[in-house]
């Protein structure tokens, strides 16, 4: 197989795990959305089950990038963007939620922000270093906060209610936990396919 021919089968296997990768991370922040509303108690304080999904959208965006490159992972985020645009508005939509368009864009900036930080971050640090354990989870813990942060300043209106401060501390170290078993599992996976 001459070398053109080799990487035209590169890039062709290049675009199937796009397209199938961009697939999976769109069903998974849909899968998250329609759970934002149903919450679990700890300690008196209510906390939403897609808390425990999040790191898993960052933990599959580092995969893509890991396995792909960088160019299909900013795809996926791009198109995942607008799938969490649209999700929204037609969940509030089809459950007959309140109209709200700094709602919209709070959900969707908040995901967007944090998911290109988090996906230039892990790439700098792929391209520039080894990666150790410790900035891998730093980076996803820094992510999911500036996330969170800004999901909730859109979302409640900066409303803090008597149990904020401890609800966020709990939801920080719950996320803290799933981005260490997370990060242990991507730094086991090899670094594959990068086009030029």
């Amino acid at each position: 197989m001459g070398r053109k021919n080799k990487k035209e089968a590169i890039n062709k296997e290049v675009n199937r795990l796009t397209y199938a990768y961009t697939f999976l991370l769109s069903a998974a922040v849909i899968f998250i959305l329609s759970l934002k509303s149903f919450t679990f108690n700890i300690l008196g304080n209510h906390i939403s089950y897609a808390i425990f999904m999040m790191p898993f959208i960052y933990f599959l965006v580092e995969l893509i990038m890991k396995e792909i490159g960088y160019k299909p992972a900013k795809i996926a985020v791009l198109v995942s963007t607008v799938v969490v645009y649209i999700s929204s508005i037609l969940i509030d939509v089809i459950f007959g939620v309140k109209f709200s368009i700094l709602n919209y864009f709070g959900i969707t900036f908040a995901y967007f922000l944090s998911q290109f930080l988090n996906l230039s971050i892990y790439y700098y640090m792929l391209d520039n270093y080894k990666t150790p354990l410790f900035f891998v989870i730093l980076n996803m813990i820094f992510c999911l906060l500036i996330n969170n942060m800004l999901y909730m300043l859109f979302t409640s209106g900066m409303v803090f209610t008597d149990t904020f401060w401890t609800s966020y501390t709990l939801v920080v170290i719950l996320q803290f936990i799933i981005c260490v078993v997370l990060s242990i599992i991507i730094n086991l996976v090899r670094q594959g396919i990068e086009i030029d």
